[in-house]
């Protein structure tokens, strides 16, 4: 029984269908792109830099998207371990805690391009985004191993949480424009900005959460409760700030303010769901009776939002004739669905043995909530079309067994 629910929770782990990638091509730079965005994907990175040389640049309707799932613990190394074993002595069972950090988490980021093109100096365009997390207390998986070891297990949100957010936005950028007023010996600072509205598709929201299982000479007593808000159909907003400006010829440094005013507020149907299950002084001897009582109620709700909280990231680009290296900070002003109030940094690599033909590496490092990872990317670049193929794997130099994780990364645009 434990080893059936051990498979289980790999199943959910690894095929949760809900962080998101703002563009398909960060996949191929572990999200060190702030200032390599050029073009549409400019508006969603950093509108500063959006600026069309002559022409247009159209986005491929589907080519340009971003893909992945991952977990901050398990892997299929540790799957394939699990289903070869007919049991699982301690041992076993203390090899699988090893790798759990208090909670076992797992996400799917998700973009995929629905309509862009950008001309002079502005752009419109649109994408789906889908983004969604969830996390399971160590000390579930410690109570399904072990059974009560301990007399009492306490599980909350701080450890236990699930959620999911899909919308489409439809966005509107301007840049380039160069800072009035600023000292000569400034070097000159472009400035940008994009607006968005957001049409929002679904939202899942893990509101409140709190259980216990205690055990005693007096029997076992059980306890969970569960408050879970759903949406469908709404509509929001939100805007972004962006600043450039080239240090020397070839340093290049800039920042962005995201999500200013974002939100999404949901009408169409919202529910709250609340689950209830409690037992009391249960024994053995009479598990096979009615021992726990089970209330399940969804109710109709006023319309709610859902907040998308102010992000600022930081950026560098340095090049050279035959390659070059960036490096972005993102720090959230506040957890939520789609956002982390932990800051995390990332680095990547464009090498160019000819100039048609980039090659990239990118490094994402990471903190208690996303999990390292490291992606490789390779392309084609002419004056009129460009397009490429990326990896990302996390926690793994290289996409495997002991992967905690996948992503895909493709882009197409043509230029005329």
């Amino acid at each position: 029984m434990k080893k059936l629910a051990l498979l289980l929770l790999f199943c959910l782990l690894f095929l949760t269908a809900l962080n998101a990638f703002n563009t398909g091509k960060s996949v191929f730079f572990a999200d060190s792109y702030m200032l390599r965005a050029k073009g549409v994907e400019a508006a969603y990175w950093n509108p500063a830099n959006l600026q069309q040389k002559k022409g247009i640049d159209f986005w491929i309707p589907i080519m340009n998207l971003g893909i992945g799932i991952n977990n901050n613990s398990l892997d299929l190394d540790t799957y394939n371990y699990v289903v070869s074993r007919d049991t699982l002595n301690d041992i076993d069972k203390q090899k699988i805690l090893n790798k759990i950090d208090g909670s076992l988490r797992s996400a799917l980021e998700g973009n995929i391009s629905i309509v862009g093109f950008a001309f002079d100096n502005m752009s419109l365009s649109s994408s789906l985004h889908l983004t969604g997390k969830l996390a399971l207390s160590e000390r579930y998986l410690d109570l399904l191993l072990y059974g009560n070891t301990d007399s009492l297990y306490v599980f909350d949100k701080s450890t236990t949480d699930a959620g999911g957010l899909g919308y489409v936005d439809i966005t509107f950028a301007m840049g380039n424009f160069t800072l009035p007023y600023i000292p000569k010996t400034i070097p000159p600072i472009r400035a940008g900005f994009s607006v968005s509205a957001l049409v929002g598709i679904g939202n899942a929201n893990l509101d409140d959460f709190f259980g216990y299982f205690s055990s005693s000479m007096e029997g076992v007593d059980v306890k969970q409760d569960i408050v879970l808000h759903t949406g469908l159909g709404g509509f929001g907003q939100k805007a972004m700030l962006g600043l450039a400006s080239n240090i020397t010829p070839n340093l290049e440094v800039g920042l962005t303010l995201d999500n200013l005013f974002g939100k999404i507020n949901w009408f169409l149907t919202t529910e709250e769901t609340t689950i209830k299950v409690v037992a009391n002084d249960v024994y053995a001897a009479n598990i096979s009776e009615d021992f726990y009582d089970y209330a399940n109620e969804t109710v109709d709700i006023d319309s709610y939002s859902t907040k998308l909280s102010p992000e600022l990231r930081l950026g560098t680009l340095y090049k050279i004739p035959w390659a070059n290296f960036s490096l972005d900070y993102l720090q959230g002003f506040k957890t939520s669905i789609a956002t982390s109030g932990i800051g995390r940094f990332s680095l990547a690599a464009q090498f160019l043995p000819w100039e048609y033909l980039p090659l990239n590496i990118g490094v994402g490092f990471g903190n208690s909530q996303y999990p390292w990872r490291i992606s490789y990317g390779i392309g084609y670049s002419s004056k009129v079309v460009e397009f490429g193929f990326g990896l990302q794997s996390v926690k793994n130099l290289i996409p495997g067994y002991k992967t905690k994780g996948i992503a895909i990364g493709s882009y197409m645009k043509v230029h005329l």
